[in-house]
This record gives C-alpha cells, sequence and structure tokens, in this order.
C-alpha cells in the first residue's frame, strides 16, 4: 500500500525536504494556483479544525530569494491567515520547475475538487507554461488523453457562458452540450433555459438539437440602434447631403421625456418657394 500512496514525484522531491517554521508573512502565494474558487464556508470551517486540532499537514514551499512562494496548501495558508497565526511549520522544496508546479495541480486534485473550468484552465496554463503536449500532461497526470482533451475542449466556451454555468451550478456535461451551438448568443440562452428550467444534461442536449435545427434569427432593429444619438446623426448627415445639392430639405429634433422626435421636412414636387409666391 505503501508504494501506491509514494508517488514517484514526491519521491524525487523527498530527499531534499525541510521542515521549518515560516512566518506567514513571509510566504508569497503561489502565481499558478489552479483553483480561483475559495468559498469564505470551507475556509471557516477548515479554520475551525486547525483551531482544534491543529495544523495536521504542513504546507509546502520553496525559496525565493529572502521569502517563500506557496507550492501546495492555499486553503491552509488562507485558513491560518483567517485564525491570525503569524507562523506554521512549512516544508521546503527544491525548486524543481515542472515538478513543484505539477505538484500544485495535483494537491488540489486531491483534495477538495477544482471547478471543471478551474481544472481546464490550469491543465491549458500548464501545457504552455512547460511546452506539454497533450498526451504528455495527461501522462504525468496518470489520466487518459481524451479525458484531458475534454476538459480542455470547455475553454471554447467564452467567459460570459462560463459564468452562466458556474452560477447556475450546472454540471460538465451541461457545458459539454453547449460546444455543440455555434455563438455565445445561443450558447447563453441554451444555458439560461437549462438554469431556468433546471434542465437535465440529456434535456439540455435535446434542447441543442432542436436548436440546430432552427435557423438563426436575424438581430433585432433595437440592437443596431442602442444610442438614438447615432440614428439622429445618421438623418442630420443625409440632409446636409441633400442640402449640399440644392435639396430644400430641414430637419429638426425634438427631444421627449422618453423619445426623441426627428422631423424631415421635404417641399412637395412643384411647389414654390412661399418668398416666390409673395412676389
Amino acid at each position: 500500500m505503501a508504494d501506491r500512496v509514494d508517488m514517484p514525484l514526491m519521491r524525487r522531491l523527498r530527499g531534499e525536504q525541510q521542515l521549518v517554521r515560516v512566518r506567514l508573512s513571509d510566504i508569497d502565494p503561489n502565481p499558478r494556483q489552479p483553483r480561483r474558487r475559495f468559498p469564505a464556508e470551507s475556509i471557516d470551517a477548515l479554520a475551525e479544525s486547525i483551531r482544534r486540532y491543529g495544523l495536521l499537514s504542513p504546507l509546502i514551499v520553496k525559496r525565493t530569494g529572502s521569502r517563500f512562494e506557496l507550492v501546495a496548501g492555499e486553503r491552509r495558508l488562507r485558513a491560518l491567515q483567517r485564525l491570525g497565526c503569524a507562523a506554521c511549520d512549512a516544508l521546503i522544496l527544491p525548486d524543481t520547475g515542472q515538478d513543484t508546479a505539477l505538484l500544485a495541480l495535483v494537491e488540489n486534485l486531491h483534495r477538495e475538487p477544482l471547478g471543471y473550468f478551474e481544472e481546464a484552465e490550469a491543465y491549458r496554463a500548464w501545457m504552455d507554461e512547460h511546452h506539454l503536449r497533450q498526451e504528455e500532461l495527461a501522462e504525468r497526470l496518470l489520466k487518459s488523453p481524451s479525458a484531458v482533451a475534454n476538459k480542455l475542449r470547455l475553454l471554447k466556451l467564452s467567459p460570459a457562458v462560463r459564468e452562466a454555468l458556474q452560477r447556475a451550478g450546472l454540471s460538465e456535461r451541461h457545458a459539454r452540450a453547449l460546444l455543440r451551438l455555434t455563438g455565445e448568443a445561443r450558447q447563453l440562452a441554451a444555458a439560461r433555459q437549462a438554469a431556468d428550467d433546471r434542465l437535465s444534461v440529456r434535456q439540455l442536449e435535446a434542447l441543442v438539437a432542436r436548436m440546430l435545427t432552427e435557423p438563426l434569427k436575424a438581430p433585432a432593429v433595437k440592437n443596431v440602434c442602442r444610442d438614438h444619438r447615432l440614428f439622429v446623426n445618421a438623418v442630420n448627415a443625409t440632409v446636409r447631403a441633400l442640402q449640399r445639392s440644392n435639396a430644400e430639405v430641414t430637419s429638426r429634433v425634438v427631444e421627449h421625456e422618453r423619445d426623441v422626435e426627428v422631423i424631415v421636412t421635404i417641399p412637395r414636387a412643384g411647389m414654390a418657394k412661399p418668398e416666390a409666391r409673395a412676389m
């Protein structure tokens, strides 16, 4: 059992670990931290556990000059700060680049699960930083290449669609169903309907299938004329162009509380000018 728990990554790092007392003020956050959300209630519960039983697992840090950078243990660090602790025990690892970055990701995966978008963003950032292919990352995480590929495909959804899915608490399978739709507007519409109607994954997939058979609707006119000044300026520009060609065209704008009235006056063909009638 010990061999299964003692992974090769930790065996490589174990030889140079040092357990020391570190001031919390000397620890900088991990800039490659994959987790983005730290619910307050989760940190409060961990802080209470540490207050009662102590810190059961030390933080893992590496030296950066005279300071330390956190490698793993963001939730524990936040809980210690919540308790007002000045220092804690920490394991100092050698700065082995990819190994320490990978450890931060694996540590999060083994503890409270990352959100599926957080996990996908962590995969992409780690691949970009270390110039790895999907297959290489999958091998290091002990995951299948298809599992890593499916996770990375989620990043094709725009930030607005991702936020809508997370806010509604929809699952990763809901998110994958939206990938069949093109365009942020349609994806958002489907996500909102799934949230409002509490659609299952199968129901959302059926909704997406129906949307794929529907023709795209032309954009509403109100979206084109969101700012009335653009419309007024366009009308006045046309009037000025006609005036330059000696056309007797006038316009005036009347501002009302709820709308704007643009009045364009064009004389009927063959009508004489008022000055001419007076002569």
